[in-house]
């Protein structure tokens, strides 16, 4: 009997966790998916746009002065619903840098100055999708690509058409004013068109035991698709 109950015991367990790591992984793929949100500093809100920082995985927006009168910040993304995912930061003010020359790559489109007048660096402390809370650390990492980011989307650029047909026919959004590509990770591509940043997916990866898939061939297979 006992064994039993142990043996139930141990399935459940199993159970949970990976129930746990699934909702984890998506969380994570819906902050990949959105480079925008609404901004809670105490009892004020703001809608955002945001980078994450190569090197650390914080997130990098433009942000009004109120940011940093606050003692509690908290991010909805994409915006403010019953399941967005909802992030606790910790901020900091910072000055102009790369990670900033980033944000305007991805946000600035045809305007001449950021939405707001400050920039912060978030830390994500935790995160709640749904019923499931997590750690805020599962959501900051480095960027992997980051080195390769500048001449790979510059060799995507050079395929413009190839870059606005794929963006139209896997995320639905219209690429008819054109899409430029600004990031670049594991995951996607970052394509700025005329109303925004949208993600796009990389290819499910072909592993086999003679060739492994590297970024060079996703992006391929992601433009011919």
């Amino acid at each position: 009997m006992a064994e039993h109950e142990e043996k139930r015991e141990q399935e459940f367990s199993e159970g949970h966790d990976r129930a746990e790591h699934d909702a984890l992984e998506h969380a994570r793929s819906v902050l990949s998916a959105y480079r925008e949100g609404v901004l809670f500093m105490d009892d004020q809100h703001a809608g955002i746009h945001f980078v994450t920082e190569h090197g650390s995985g914080r997130l990098i927006a433009s942000v009004p002065a109120a940011t940093f009168f606050a003692s509690q910040h908290a991010l909805f993304v994409p915006e403010e619903t019953d399941d967005a995912l909802q992030l606790l930061l910790s901020c900091e003010e910072i000055e102009e840098s790369a990670s900033t020359d980033r944000w305007m790559a991805f946000h600035m489109g045809e305007s001449e100055f950021p939405e707001h007048t400050r920039w912060a660096a978030f830390w994500i402390d935790s995160a709640k999708h749904g019923p499931w809370v997590f750690d805020g650390e599962a959501f900051m990492a480095p960027n992997p690509v980051a080195d390769l980011e500048p001449k790979t989307c510059k060799a995507i650029n050079a395929r413009r058409d190839e870059l606005a047909r794929a963006t139209a026919e896997l995320t639905g959004a219209d690429a008819t004013d054109g899409a430029l590509c600004v990031g670049v990770d594991p995951g996607g591509l970052y394509v700025r068109l005329r109303h925004g940043v949208v993600r796009v997916p990389f290819p499910e990866p072909e592993e086999t035991p003679s060739e492994i898939e590297t970024l060079e061939t996703l992006v391929e297979r992601l433009l011919a698709s």
